[in-house]
């Protein structure tokens, strides 16, 4: 396949899902485009993440276009919250999942295009301290979902800190005693 049918193939598919997806918006009683329009960000962060499937010749410079798709997949996520809940008052503190969403595409674009180890790893700190600040704010401000979310999520980077400095000190005893022999 040549790439330009490739490319037309990325707009076709996401232009395909879109109107799929609003014409079953249409099908579904007291379920309308007030309701559901976060899924606009679902279906072009999916436009982001194709182009490295579609051309796997290309996924190493490619799949730095998993950081903006990630970023939409996760704003969608809160305007889908926002949308259902009614609860927008959560934005004081909801744009640290911006951050997170980046940091969710350099670990995606450090796995899927085999970049270095420590872009992934970035991102994945990234990741770990916005949603353990997201979860800092919602378990003081947020309503009664977000804030057994933000616990869980406090919890969550809390364990993953501990584990992360219990396999480094263990890394480093085994280290200690290779020096020795």
């Amino acid at each position: 396949m040549k790439s330009i049918d490739r490319g037309s193939l990325v707009g076709a598919l996401v232009l395909i899902i879109l109107g799929a997806v609003f014409l079953i918006l249409n099908f579904i009683p007291d379920v309308g485009f007030e309701e559901l329009w976060p899924v606009i960000f679902f279906v072009t962060a999916l436009g982001f993440y194709l182009p490295a499937v579609i051309w796997p010749e290309s996924r190493r410079g490619l799949a730095a276009l998993y950081i903006p798709g990630s970023m939409l997949l996760v704003m969608g996520a809160a305007f889908l919250y926002n949308t259902l809940s009614g609860d927008w008052g959560v934005w004081a503190f909801a744009w640290l999942l911006i951050p997170l969403g980046i940091g969710l595409g350099m670990t995606l674009a450090a796995w899927i295009g085999s970049w270095n180890q420590p872009v992934g790893e970035v991102g994945i700190w990234i990741m770990v301290l916005n949603a353990v600040g997201f979860g800092l704010f919602g378990t003081l401000f947020g309503d009664p979902i977000i804030k057994a979310f933000g616990s869980g999520m406090v919890l969550a980077g809390g364990v993953l800190m501990l584990l992360r400095g219990y396999l480094r000190g263990r890394m480093q005893h085994s280290d200690a005693d290779t020096k020795k022999e």
